[in-house]
């Protein structure tokens, strides 16, 4: 489509190299290697390097910023993103948050805060801060492999040869950091020492494996790309940098100035609504789709790591661990297990799992149910949706069944009452604001022509 357009310089491999990043950020965020972040600090630091190591690049060389601006339907490419970006406040902040110095400040502070044991901790137990912690890698990441990458059409602030130093800085950061885990005679994570074992280490011997991951795994990403840089900035004259000349937003004019055109639709619309009008009509219908779509997904269901750890024992050939919420309030209360092998601590993911609850001093208040893996996010969990109908004091019964083999776990549970709170649905929320921004623009750069046509009407 973009040689169609008449942009024959960005050739198949960029487009291969921004899929490649897309399913990397798959891998890292919603493969089945996100299950294991909660129980070993390995995996969680490999879904770490491959969201600041690996998704930057391959996303920045695919050089996005031409094909996301010619995929965007003609309305929002003429009313939004190229006011935008040519919006002198933004090329302001666009050109400050790129320079070589603050990618390389950024990118260190976020690594340095987000593995502060407060605020690891603090991701660990909370989801909402789970994912800020993963936008913040991403975003700085982004950031800081830009002045790297330098994606067309960009123009680079510094020279070419300043990338190595600029690699190098940062190699030192992550040798740092890294080598504060390997070195490091006790646990800094205390949430990885209560979990289970899942893969046969302990937890110290965990921490030293993250950190030598982090070690060896960051400096290949930082020394391979600057020894590339020496290479091609030794063997050929380095271009001056340009002061003048086209300037991105010169480029994404030229191509907003022919938007692609909106599908076609029927007579009987084209009769009574101009093109603009219609371009509009397309654009609100696809936003509020694809808005409501995503919010539904953001916020459909309870996430695994809000839930902590309520209780762990080993019994009989098993060992279980029971996850529930932080506080339990009387109502529907959601449980999550599982099951290892008491001795090799091997998952084992084809036990029958049943949960009884009882409250205590009660003949009549009994809650039973089948544990299974439907709509589990971890899928070494099995859940199971319990009605705590009244507060007070409650016994829950594991009961366990494989291979003709049997155990059964129990442990008390102590219920709050039930707290009427109003629950924003933030992602609903945000739509709203976003739909509220973007009108206030459109109204805002037209105030003129609809405060004209507002006078006529009323004349």
């Amino acid at each position: 489509m973009l040689r169609r357009a008449g942009l024959p310089f960005i050739p198949p491999w960029r487009a291969v190299a921004f899929l490649a990043g897309l399913l990397s950020l798959w891998i890292a965020l919603a493969s089945p290697m996100d299950v294991f972040n909660a129980f070993a600090l390995t995996a969680h630091m490999l879904q770490h390097m491959l969201l600041m190591m690996l998704v930057p690049p391959l996303l920045l060389v695919g050089a996005p910023l031409i094909p996301l601006m010619r995929g965007l339907p003609t309305f929002a490419a003429r009313e939004f993103a190229g006011p935008l970006v040519n919006w002198s406040f933004a090329n302001r902040a666009g050109r400050a948050l790129t320079h070589p110095a603050v990618g390389l400040l950024l990118m260190g502070a976020t690594m340095f805060a987000w593995h502060v044991p407060s605020a690891y901790e603090l991701a660990l137990r909370s989801s909402g801060w789970h994912q800020v912690e993963h936008a913040c890698f991403l975003l700085m990441s982004l950031i800081f492999w830009w002045p790297v990458v330098q994606p067309w059409p960009s123009r680079a602030r510094w020279q070419r040869g300043a990338m190595v130093p600029y690699l190098l800085v940062a190699d030192l950061q992550n040798t740092v950091l890294s080598a504060a885990l390997v070195f490091s005679d006790r646990v800094l994570y205390p949430s990885y020492a209560v979990m289970p074992r899942v893969f046969g280490l302990s937890v110290l011997q965990d921490q030293v494996a993250a950190g030598a991951m982090m070690w060896v795994l960051g400096s290949l990403a930082f020394i391979l790309p600057a020894a590339a840089i020496a290479v091609q900035y030794l063997s050929r004259r380095p271009e001056p940098i340009r002061s003048a000349g086209r300037s991105e937003s010169s480029y994404l004019d030229a191509l907003l100035a022919a938007p692609p055109n909106v599908p076609a639709f029927s007579s009987f619309m084209r009769r009574r609504f101009s093109p603009r009008t219609l371009e509009a009509i397309w654009f609100v219908i696809l936003f509020i789709s694809v808005g409501l779509l995503s919010a539904r997904l953001s916020s459909a269901g309870p996430d695994d790591d809000d839930q902590a750890l309520r209780f762990r024992q080993a019994s009989g050939p098993f060992e279980v661990a029971v996850f529930a919420n932080r506080e339990l309030q009387a109502g529907t209360a959601l449980f999550s297990v599982l099951v290892q092998d008491r001795d090799t601590r091997e998952v084992l993911l084809d036990t029958n799992v049943s949960f009884e609850a009882h409250q205590s001093g009660q003949t009549t208040r009994n809650s039973t149910t089948q544990a299974s893996y439907h709509d589990s996010e971890n899928k070494l969990l099995q859940r199971g949706v319990l009605d705590l109908p009244a507060p007070g004091d409650w016994q829950l019964t594991l009961a366990l069944n494989r291979n003709l083999k049997g155990a059964q776990f129990s442990f008390p549970l102590q219920v709050e009452p039930k707290k009427t709170e109003l629950e924003l649905p933030w992602p609903y929320f945000a739509l709203c604001v976003i739909a509220g921004l973007l009108g206030f623009s459109y109204f805002w750069r037209h105030r003129r022509n609809i405060l004209h046509s507002h006078v006529e009407y009323g004349a």
